[in-house]
């Protein structure tokens, strides 16, 4: 039981440091992708809210989109799927 709750706890840790990371990654890139639409987020504010409202809303989608799926077909079989099909034959 005190394993777990050691276990539980870095998982979580783990998972906020990787979304903290990944929100990182999106706001470094975005002169990059505002060059690439080819729009000044500095005239317009509302392009910069919406990019980021949408990422986060994709995001938080996708979250309870797989975690619904891990529930239905197991956490395993979920996470070794994309990675050949030839694993997904060692899980019944």
């Amino acid at each position: 039981m005190v394993q777990y709750k050691w276990v539980a706890l870095s998982n979580t840790t783990l998972g906020m440091l990787m979304a903290s990371i990944d929100a990182t990654i999106v706001l470094i890139a975005l002169p990059a992708i505002f060059r690439g639409i080819d729009i000044n987020p500095f005239t317009s504010f509302q392009y910069l809210l919406w990019l980021m409202f949408g990422y986060s809303i994709i995001t938080a989608t996708l979250l309870v989109t797989f975690g619904r799926l891990s529930d239905m077909f197991g956490r395993v079989r979920l996470w070794v799927s994309p990675f050949s099909p030839l694993a997904q034959s060692c899980f019944p």
